[in-house]
């Protein structure tokens, strides 16, 4: 098999066995046995094994001491750790370009929140879609490979936090909008300062409202976020 087609296998069985963790199919917790999935996709182990790597880089399955390969449970503490990351790496973009932010990203922003305003309940899974393709224009625009690549490996674990901790749909549907076009107005006023406000302000409601759901104390939480961003 050339590498090309090797390549071609491997990524094939990462987005197969990452659709069927998005789709519940394998659910938090349960153990993924590589030869199973090895029979259910027609290949050999070893392009699985790679493909379970990749997805344990990308925060969606863990491995551990004689139980082996398993689907992540999301705590609230994983996606505190997450958004705090991607709120930094997103300040970095901003801070590079003083806050001006070229033209094409905010008409990708723009054409991403108009798909974000009208999204049915039956299709909630998206809206974490959006999420991540809205904020993903904020550290495409810095043109920094290396950045790219650590933020687009919380992409999937922002999905899963989003499925497994938030509640009433409905809801959440209903603000996604305006939880966003916050962070596009002040983009367009080009101020530095009040974007990275908007970000910080952004991932900390996130946070509160799944601390809230939880039934969690969030004081000691919003003061070490402060201070690490």
């Amino acid at each position: 098999m050339s590498e090309l087609l090797y390549k071609t296998l491997r990524e094939s069985v990462v987005n197969a066995i990452r659709a069927k963790i998005m789709n519940h199919q394998i659910r938090p917790g349960e153990r993924i046995v590589e030869l199973e999935l090895a029979q259910e996709f027609h290949t050999s182990r070893g392009p699985i094994r790679e493909a379970l790597r990749q997805l344990e880089i990308e925060g969606i399955v863990e491995y551990t001491r004689n139980v082996g390969c398993s689907v992540r449970n999301f705590s609230v503490k994983d996606s505190y750790e997450v958004y705090l990351l991607r709120t930094n790496y997103e300040i970095v973009s901003i801070r590079l370009l003083n806050g001006k932010v070229p033209e094409d990203t905010i008409r990708n922003m723009e054409n991403i929140l108009e798909h974000m305003k009208s999204i049915p309940v039956n299709e909630f899974d998206r809206v974490f879609e959006y999420d991540n393709q809205f904020h993903e224009q904020l550290v495409l625009m810095s043109k920094l490979p290396r950045l790219e690549k650590a933020w687009k490996e919380l992409y999937y674990s922002n999905l899963l936090a989003g499925y497994d901790l938030l509640a009433e749909k409905e809801k959440i549907l209903e603000r996604q909008y305006d939880n966003h076009i916050a962070i596009l107005e002040a983009c367009k006023e080009g101020d530095c300062n009040k974007i990275c406000q908007e970000v910080k302000k952004h991932y900390w409601t996130t946070i509160f409202r799944m601390l809230q759901d939880q039934k969690l104390e969030e004081s000691d939480l919003k003061k070490s976020w402060m201070m690490a961003i």
